[in-house]
């Protein structure tokens, strides 16, 4: 230190310190107001004894300088002072200061739905059209548990007093909507299926997510439990599955689809990869080139086009044509036009689970396997083992088309036009139309003389059955008659 610094140090205590001056040398010890250390500051006079054990040690009790002590420190400073050296600021005592109590916060249990990749991973197919993060929650679900704010440790400073703690801060949360409490409070329960919100100080699970724009790469491919809506369209390879229902305004490009409730939007083209699952009634303006299954109604305003559906209920096109593609209902299919002018072929099958069709199918193919085996064998009791296998096979394939359906209804109604290549399929009768009928009629299976009868339409809310029977006693009144 140079000889100015020396002065200086010499001539003017330390800031907030306390001084004591002896004949060879003077001393500052600083001591803040939370007594949390006390730092001591030397300067050596050129006349005079230099600072002893005794007297570092007696200042520091006159100063209630008791715990924390620095041994080191304390010895380092003796020495340093008999060499006749200054010293500025050494910390020589230390007090232990007190650890604040955590506050209180909420632990979830439930974890976002969509992945998360930290930066060290190798991660060679990412799918960047998953940006999601909110978290679906089931109704019945712990979404997590209050953690207790803790009192925190107390401290104690250098004159051996206490220090308190400060401690943890309640949580600062309203439980908002479907979220019940267990264990005082404690354990929070979802009451419904839907997402887990945080806004602001409030905590709620949502049944609804709105989308106000498109689905794209910002918002990412939605999978829900609740209800989405979306305020604008669903661009190509977004997909969304909203366990509750979907509603969009504007139009689905070639996109999967999949919700156990109701489905509406204004249209959609598929482009022969795009895929709808719907639980409930499926509502559009106008559906293109799109893989179907639906357990309730199909409901078009203006066409459906080159699609596959398979319908629970009725597949209804209020406007327009039903052209191109395969159509099965169990409740009845109805459009304006059935078919197109350039006679793009068209099958229609109506009054069957699609389930059973596919079960029969399968049906089919192992019967005709079983019989062409029993052909080629030689071996009497392989023979016989086919046989009764063929039995069980025609048994199965007959139970199945003797169902009694409540919902069943055989009945196909063009309102306006039904074109020429437009193959049927009603019951065991499959016909394939070869000339254009004007309508409005309706198309039911003729139980009497085979093939297909075509009546003046009628509502789908007429079973196709009660008519054939209607039919059925009319002939047999007339057989009375006659």
């Amino acid at each position: 230190m140079s000889d100015m610094q020396t002065q200086e140090a010499a001539s003017s205590p330390v800031p907030g310190g306390s001084e004591i001056k002896k004949l060879g040398y003077s001393l500052y010890l600083r001591i803040p107001d939370n007594r949390l250390e006390c730092r001591c500051s030397y300067v050596p006079h050129e006349q005079g004894a230099m600072i002893t054990r005794d007297d570092l040690t007696g200042f520091l009790k006159q100063y209630n300088v008791r715990e924390g002590i620095d041994q080191r420190s304390f010895d380092e400073f003796l020495v340093k002072a008999a060499a006749g050296q200054q010293m500025v600021d050494v910390l020589l005592a230390s007090g232990t200061p007190p650890v604040d109590g955590a506050d209180e916060y909420l632990s979830l249990s439930i974890h976002p739905s969509s992945s998360v990749y930290s930066g060290e991973e190798v991660v060679t197919n990412i799918d960047m059209h998953i940006v999601q993060t909110f978290i679906n929650v089931s109704n019945g679900d712990e979404i997590g548990r209050i953690i207790p704010a803790e009192p925190g440790i107390p401290g104690k400073n250098i004159m051996g007093l206490p220090i308190p703690p400060q401690p943890g801060k309640p949580l600062k949360a309203t439980i908002g909507k479907n979220i019940r409490t267990e264990d005082n409070g404690t354990v929070l329960i979802a009451a419904a299926t839907g997402r887990f919100c945080q806004s602001g100080d409030e905590i709620s699970v949502e049944e609804e997510y709105v989308v106000k724009g498109d689905i794209n790469f910002r918002v990412g491919s939605i999978n829900f439990k609740g209800i989405v809506e979306v305020r604008g369209d669903v661009l190509d390879h977004f997909d969304v599955t909203a366990t509750k229902g979907l509603a969009v305004t504007g139009n689905i490009g070639v996109c999967s689809i999949i919700s156990d409730g109701d489905i509406t939007f204004c249209g959609m083209d598929g482009q022969n990869t795009g895929r709808i699952v719907c639980g409930g009634t499926l509502r559009a303006h106008f559906i293109h080139d799109v893989d179907i299954e639906c357990a309730g109604d199909v409901i078009v305003d203006v066409e459906i086009h080159n699609c596959t559906i398979k319908s629970l209920g009725r597949i209804v096109v209020d406007k327009g044509a039903l052209s191109g593609g395969s159509y099965i209902a169990l409740g009845g299919i109805e459009a304006k036009k059935l078919g197109s002018v350039s006679s793009v072929h068209t099958k229609v099958q109506a009054g069957v689970d699609y389930h059973d069709v596919a079960l029969l199918e399968q049906l089919f193919a192992s019967l005709s396997e079983i019989q062409e085996k029993a052909k080629q064998s030689q071996s009497l009791t392989e023979i016989a083992e086919l046989r009764k296998t063929s039995a069980s096979l025609t048994d199965s394939i007959m139970d199945i088309r003797n169902k009694d359906n409540l919902v069943a209804n055989a009945k196909i109604n063009a309102k306006s036009v039904l074109y020429d290549n437009v193959l049927i399929v009603l019951g065991s009768v499959t016909e394939e139309t070869k000339e254009q009928k004007d309508g409005p009629l309706s198309i039911i299976e003729n139980s009497i003389d085979g093939g297909l009868r075509i009546l003046s339409m009628t509502s789908l809310d007429v079973k196709a059955r009660d008519i054939e029977m209607a039919f059925i006693r009319e002939q047999k009144m007339a057989s009375l008659k006659s």
